[in-house]
């Protein structure tokens, strides 16, 4: 009895203990978190010869989002490395061109993370700085990825570490293959689709691309390269030929002096060496120190309040496209989201910036057929396309009144498929199971999972297979009734292919090259608008607003976290899934290095 009292009493203090380090954990979490939406709401003001710091560092967002308040950043002390957002770099380059306090800007290399057409369109930006405003652009790296290059190749110099390289390798996409790993498990994936460069499945059907994949994946990585080459040609100042001269050579592992023989580089420095340049650059004293704005810092200096009463949308529609979740474009919710906007009187037209694979065809019809009621309802809608706008993304795009994209976007992937996962050898042989079924018609399990562990017969394959040409046959002709093109035309350049936004123009997917401000510019035009403001849709949530809501899932992730370490990234996964049903445009996942 003794034992008896004395571990209930050690289970009751170790649970009022536990108790109070959440609590008083739970109010150090709000104060941070308080105290963080508090300091981002300080503007910033410019000093006299300020520099703005261009930091390529981490992943690059679509639109800058500010993360939850993470406690395990303070347990850890990790800090927060959100990256900034390509509007960001927009709206500062904007300010440091229009702001006499701003000198130039340093571009500061360090393995910017990005694809190819938000790097195209930052470049663009930076391009346009230097011709708008007259204001140096300086660079500096100890070594250079080939991304960042593409960028600091617009600077007026370019400076290396003596120790560091600059690797200009050319372009490859990657494609992991599974069947023999479901071979070895006892799973079939049993595959549905319609197109025949729709390579989205191959992975699970194939150990090698396929020739139509190989075609198409060539295709758009040396369009990718011709653009990379032509600008970066045109900055340094050598010929095409010399350039891919140097991307043959492994410049990765050549020495500095070699970077300036190719003519890639024009000085070598160490840190301290480039700092000190940088100040004489700048016109201070040795002893003084620069006055470095970040992006962010120059971003949150707010243009003067427009009181207009037209407003153009600019809409967010990034990453996949699911029917539910709270991730991606979530049907569930954008589609209200576009109703709202559909029945503002103060909305005169629609801005929507597409960045996505695609996903869920169920959703990415509601999405389309919403789209179609704001433009019945008067209100031009233009589409603005980002790193891709593909397959489901290209879905809600297609009915656009314009539409606009960069010379890399990835775009089309006009195709649809399914996949099911067949385990009956691995439930049945491997692992034992059995399975015992009662119903009251002949496929009155056929929908509830049963084929998971005894396949499909004819009838029941020849049904899905027919689900998915209806559902491509619907995917074609919306695509022809938003192009002005018949439906067999679509089809020749549909099959699932993946073009990039240059080609896209010559075949009539999409209709000019330009940024999101053309399409703003665009829509302003066509809807004859001779004073508006911009207002970005959907609203963001604050740091605060987004750690109350995610509290009560706190623990949860917690614990994952720290039972998975880095490979909690495949949970992610997963859920993604979980929140994938039904028919999918959606295309193929390509690492482009």
């Amino acid at each position: 009895m003794k034992k008896f009292f004395k571990t209930t009493f050690a289970c009751v203090l170790g649970t009022l203990i536990a108790g109070l380090i959440l609590m008083i954990l739970f109010v150090v979490m709000m104060v941070g978190a308080a105290a963080t939406t508090a300091s981002s709401d300080k503007p910033y003001i410019t000093q006299e010869n300020t520099v703005l710091h261009i930091n390529l560092n981490g992943a690059l967002q679509e639109r800058y989002e500010e993360s939850g308040f993470d406690p395990m950043a303070i347990i850890n002390q990790t800090g927060d490395n959100s990256g900034f957002g390509l509007d960001q770099i927009r709206r500062a380059l904007e300010v440091a061109a229009n702001d006499k306090n701003v000198e130039g800007i340093y571009i500061d290399a360090r393995n910017l993370s990005a694809m190819p057409a938000s790097t195209e369109e930052i470049r663009d930006m930076l391009v346009e700085f230097k011709e708008k405003s007259g204001k140096w652009i300086y660079s500096y790296a100890d070594s250079y990825t080939q991304n960042d290059y593409f960028l600091a190749s617009v600077a007026d110099t370019v400076v290396l570490n003596p120790l560091g390289s600059i690797d200009i390798h050319g372009l490859g996409g990657i494609q992991m293959f599974y069947p023999r790993l479901f071979d070895k498990l006892g799973i079939e994936m049993k595959i549905f689709r319609v197109g025949t460069y729709k390579s989205a499945v191959e992975p699970f059907m194939c150990e090698e691309m396929s020739p139509a994949n190989r075609e198409q994946t060539l295709a758009y990585i040396n369009s990718i390269w011709d653009t990379f080459t032509e600008d970066i040609t045109a900055s340094r100042g050598f010929s095409a030929e010399h350039f891919n001269a140097i991307a043959d050579s492994i410049t990765a592992i050549r020495e500095g002096k070699d970077m300036i023989a190719f003519q890639l580089a024009d000085t070598l420095m160490y840190r301290p060496e480039f700092d000190e340049w940088l100040k004489a650059k700048v016109g201070i004293e040795k002893d003084k120190e620069i006055n470095f704005a970040s992006v962010a810092q120059l971003a949150s200096i707010t243009p003067e309040k427009n009181k207009s009463k037209n407003t153009i949308a600019v809409v967010y529609a990034v990453g996949d496209i699911v029917d539910n979740g709270d991730g991606g474009i979530v049907g569930a919710s954008f589609v209200p989201e576009l109703t709202k906007i559909r029945n503002d009187e103060n909305i005169k037209a629609v801005v929507l910036r597409v960045n996505s694979p695609g996903g869920s065809a169920y959703a990415s019809e509601q999405i389309w057929a919403e789209l179609e009621a704001i433009q019945a309802a008067g209100k031009k809608v233009v589409v603005s396309m980002g790193d891709m706008a593909a397959s489901g993304g290209y879905y809600i795009s297609c009915g656009a009144d314009y539409i606009f994209a960069e010379n890399t976007t990835l775009t089309g992937s006009i195709g649809v498929f399914g996949t099911m996962p067949v385990a009956k050898e691995l439930m049945t042989e491997k692992l034992g199971l059995r399975f015992d079924e009662a119903r009251t018609h002949k496929y009155g399990n056929v929908l509830n999972g049963d084929f998971l562990y005894q396949g499909f017969n004819q009838a029941e394959a020849m049904a899905v297979q027919r689900m998915i040409e209806n559902t491509y046959d619907l995917f074609t002709r919306r695509c022809a009734e938003g192009r002005g093109m018949s439906q067999d035309d679509i089809k020749k350049i549909a099959e699932g292919r993946v073009w990039v936004g240059k080609t896209a123009t010559e075949i009539g997917l999409v209709d000019e090259i330009g940024s999101i401000d053309d399409a703003i510019a665009y829509a302003a035009e066509i809807s004859e608008l001779a004073d508006y403001k911009v207002e970005n849709y959907p609203t963001l949530k604050s740091s605060f607003e987004k750690f109350m809501e995610e509290f009560g899932s706190m623990s949860r992730l917690t614990i994952a976290s720290w039972m998975l370490g880095d490979d909690v990234e495949y949970l992610n996964v997963l859920k993604t899934l979980e929140n994938t049903t039904g028919v999918q445009a959606r295309m193929d996942n390509i690492t482009i290095k």
